[in-house]
């Protein structure tokens, strides 16, 4: 006999910082869930706008955790601590879902035995951000497919799967630490790749999930300034590397993929160090990153920096639009 799909208890996940004007879209999108029933936890980071205040039209149907402001990592965590169910899944509060995204994945969840789930995520105009044929060529529209664990091949694509699509199983995600609560960004990247290595996933090859990537307010991760952009890049590098060494003697090629995409990151950091006056550390980093895998690109910048350093600076400032007088002069930073 076929398990009905409400039997699966599944806990939804919404971090947020002063998106009082769009959570109520996001948080309906999951009530509206068609044919399951979602246990939803938003956690408040902090905000300091009327997010409570809006969710009272829902109060009874949702569970809201204020918290101080620490961060999207933080946030995630304390709302899988709080989960109640056996499946979880996170939503941004300014993306949506689909109103048969859950049922399309537990579908495929109950024909898979998968414990990770993806599927296709789109941005405001519906156009696919994710190209899972990118991922596999077989993989045909509206389809799904499961891959097992130790299978490399979606470290080859350029992008991986976005959060907001993943549904997983609790005791798993468990296992895998969570969210790592010491990156500014990239911490979904981490669990995705600690997920997919271990447990296998399966995909459904059709749009579920909108992305919003015009960003009006400030999200949980966003940097914008020279100093925050090189936390950013100091995270993105660290998750690449330590995800290259796992997978050296498991796919070499996925290894070169992954390791091309890590010198990328050490060649921003380069730059960012040189915009910033430091001139020390830029050049190690550029030293680091000067390899022809990294492509031409990145091979230029790091040349630039090691060559014409002053001239460096000068490029990277105004790339960058910032005021000469606004960072320190050249130092011994290391």
């Amino acid at each position: 006999m076929e398990m009905p799909l409400n039997i699966f208890k599944i806990s939804v996940i919404i971090p947020t910082y002063n998106r009082s004007f769009q959570i109520l879209r996001s948080v309906s999108s999951v009530l509206n869930q068609i044919e399951v029933l979602c246990e939803v936890i938003v956690v408040d980071d902090g905000s300091s706008d009327d997010t409570e205040k809006v969710l009272a039209q829902v109060s009874d149907r949702i569970r809201y955790i204020k918290t101080k402001n620490y961060g999207v990592s933080a946030a995630r965590n304390r709302g899988i601590l709080e989960a109640q169910g056996d499946w979880i899944a996170f939503l941004d509060s300014d993306d949506v879902w689909h109103l048969d995204k859950i049922k399309r994945q537990i579908e495929c969840i109950k024909r898979t035995g998968a414990k990770v789930c993806f599927c296709v995520s789109t941005d405001e105009n519906g156009k696919p951000i994710d190209d899972f044929s990118k991922i596999d060529p077989s993989l045909e529209k509206d389809s799904e497919k499961f891959y097992v664990p130790g299978d490399c091949r979606l470290f080859m694509s350029p992008r991986h799967p976005y959060i907001q699509s993943m549904i997983v199983k609790k005791c798993i995600l468990m296992k895998s630490g969570v969210f790592d609560e010491s990156l500014w960004v990239a911490e979904d990247t981490k669990l995705i790749y600690e997920l997919v290595l271990r447990f296998g996933y399966a995909i459904v090859n059709k749009p579920l999930v909108c992305i919003n990537r015009n960003r009006d307010v400030k999200g949980l991760s966003d940097i914008t300034n020279l100093r925050g952009a090189s936390e950013r890049y100091q995270c993105y590098t660290r998750v690449q590397a330590e995800i290259y060494w796992r997978l050296i003697p498991l796919d070499f090629s996925a290894a070169k993929h992954v390791k091309k995409n890590m010198l990328y990151f050490v060649s921003r950091q380069a730059e960012i160090a040189c915009a910033l006056g430091q001139k020390k550390l830029a050049i190690k980093y550029a030293n680091s990153g000067l390899n022809f895998a990294a492509g031409w690109s990145n091979l230029v910048r790091n040349l630039l920096i090691l060559i014409v350093h002053q001239g460096a600076k000068m490029f990277f400032l105004k790339k960058w639009n910032v005021k000469i007088g606004h960072v320190s002069n050249d130092s011994d930073v290391s």
